[in-house]
C-alpha cells in the first residue's frame, strides 16, 4: 500500500503535467505556429453611385453628367464575370462564370467568392464587365431574370452586358427616356477586363465584405463626354460607335470601397 505522502506527491505531479499540457495546447481557431494568421473568406458587395450619391430608382432627373444632361435611373442590371481577388502572397478567391446584378434585387448585390486564404494584405480584384465570348452564348441563362437580358439574334445573339435606363431632360425641355444597353454586336465583343488595385486593403480572419462601386456617371465621360440627345430617344443596341464609347468610358467606372467584417 502506498503511503499517504506518496499519494499526495503523485497527485501534485499529475496535476502539473495536465496543466502544462493545457497551457501548450493552441486555443480553438489559433494556428499551430505562434502568430500564424487564421483563414479569411470574402463576399463582394455591389454599390451603385452617381458622383458619390447612392442611386434610387425613380423617374426624377437629379443627376448631371459631364456634358450637362440632367438624368435619373429607373433600371440598372448587368453581368460581371470571373471575379477574382488576389492576395499579396499570391493566394486567390474567385467566383467563376457570369454573375447577374440587379440594383433592385438585394440577393444579386452580393457575390460570395469561393475558398479561403490566410488573412492578410490584398493585391487586386479583377473581373470582366459583361460576358466574355465563351460565356456569351444564347441560351446559357434559360431562366428569368437573366433570360430577360437576351440580345437580339439578328445583332449577334448572347446577352446584354448592361441595361441602364431612365429619364433625361432633352433639349426640348421635356423629359425623355434613355436606354444605355450594351452588349456584343455583329461578332464584335465589347466586354472588357477590369483590374483594381487593392494594396491598401487587408482581409481579417473570418468573413469579410469588400465593396465594389459602380460610378454610373463615369459611363458618360472620360474619354468621351456623352450627350444623351445624340442617342435618345431611340436606342444604341445597333450602334457600334456607341458600344465602343461605352467600352472605353467603362475603364474607370469601377472602384473599390472598404473591407468590413461579416
Amino acid at each position: 500500500m502506498r503511503s499517504p505522502r506518496l499519494v499526495r506527491i503523485v497527485g501534485v505531479h499529475t496535476l502539473s503535467v495536465v496543466a502544462l499540457a493545457a497551457a501548450c495546447t493552441p486555443a480553438e481557431g489559433e494556428g499551430e505556429g505562434e502568430g500564424e494568421p487564421g483563414q479569411a473568406t470574402l463576399s463582394v458587395q455591389l454599390a451603385h453611385l452617381v458622383d458619390g450619391t447612392a442611386i434610387e430608382l425613380d423617374t426624377a432627373t437629379p443627376f448631371t453628367n459631364a456634358f450637362g444632361n440632367q438624368y435619373g435611373v429607373t433600371r440598372l442590371s448587368y453581368f460581371l464575370s470571373n471575379l477574382t481577388l488576389t492576395m499579396a502572397d499570391g493566394g486567390t478567391l474567385s467566383a467563376a462564370g457570369g454573375r447577374y446584378v440587379h440594383h433592385d434585387t438585394p440577393e444579386t448585390m452580393t457575390v460570395p467568392l469561393d475558398g479561403e486564404v490566410p488573412a492578410g494584405g490584398v493585391q487586386s480584384l479583377s473581373f470582366v464587365m459583361g460576358l466574355p465570348p465563351y460565356l456569351n452564348q444564347s441560351g446559357a441563362f434559360p431562366d428569368a431574370p437573366e433570360a430577360l437580358m437576351e440580345w437580339p439574334e439578328m445583332m449577334g445573339g448572347g446577352y446584354h452586358f448592361m441595361k441602364l435606363e431612365g429619364k433625361f431632360m432633352a433639349t426640348s425641355g421635356d423629359p425623355e427616356s434613355y436606354a444605355t444597353h450594351s452588349g456584343g454586336l455583329d461578332g464584335v465583343d465589347y466586354s472588357f477586363a477590369v483590374t483594381l488595385d487593392g494594396s491598401a486593403l487587408t482581409l481579417a480572419e473570418g468573413g469579410n465584405a469588400l465593396e465594389l462601386v459602380m460610378n454610373i456617371d463615369e459611363w458618360y465621360t472620360n474619354p468621351t463626354d456623352w450627350d444623351f440627345n445624340d442617342y435618345f430617344p431611340g436606342g444604341i443596341m445597333h450602334d457600334a460607335d456607341a458600344q465602343a464609347i461605352l467600352k472605353a468610358n467603362g475603364a474607370d467606372v469601377f472602384t473599390l470601397g472598404a473591407v468590413s467584417p461579416l
